[in-house]
């Protein structure tokens, strides 16, 4: 063990609080560890996807870890994790209920990856996605192709492309928007 490190194995949840507030790191992996196995197994409840299920966790601790100094009680922090962790699965969950335009982009990944729009068979509604999809900028392309070819995480889209995680989901969502306005003229931007 370096100098001035602590063995965090026997402290207090509340010990372990106090001292990730003031800044220690070690004190905060140690609160990861105790209890990532538990809000993993809520958030795969949750989602039903393991990978699912572990970027959830990962973004409510690095929330949580944000958000620490709120924490008045630190023998509070396993209710606290677990609400955390609940609401970002909630949240991811709903987002990822699949939309029309989300099951048109899955059940034609192959014509979107290696065909132009001119070539695709004349299904109207196919078309009219295809050939939208082909004018949307650059950025928003790109991130589908990940997103729904690669089956590329929100997280490892933006690390790739060095952009924040909400920068990547709002493009992501301004691309599905304008594929949904293509397919259904009714809904109004």
């Amino acid at each position: 063990m370096r100098p001035g490190a602590h063995d965090w194995k026997q402290a207090t949840d509340e010990s372990l609080v106090f001292a990730a507030q003031v800044g220690d790191l070690g004190a905060f992996d140690e609160l990861v560890r105790r209890y990532r196995p538990a809000v993993t197994m809520v958030a795969r409840g949750a989602l039903g996807d393991r990978e699912l299920a572990e970027d959830a966790v990962q973004d409510a601790f690095l929330s949580a870890y944000k958000m620490l100094p709120q924490l008045s009680d630190g023998q509070k922090f396993p209710a606290w994790i677990h609400a955390i962790v609940r609401n970002r699965a909630k949240r991811l969950g709903a987002r990822l209920r699949e939309s029309p335009v989300d099951r048109l982009i899955l059940a034609n990944s192959e014509e979107l990856s290696h065909r132009p729009h001119d070539e695709v068979d004349n299904r109207d509604e196919v078309t009219r996605m295809l050939a939208e999809f082909e004018k949307l900028p650059d950025d928003q392309r790109d991130i589908v192709r990940l997103y729904y070819l690669q089956e590329w995480p929100v997280v490892r889209i933006a690390s790739f492309f060095s952009l924040p995680e909400t920068t990547v989901k709002w493009r992501l969502h301004a691309a599905r928007e304008r594929l949904r306005r293509c397919l259904d003229p009714q809904v109004t931007p």
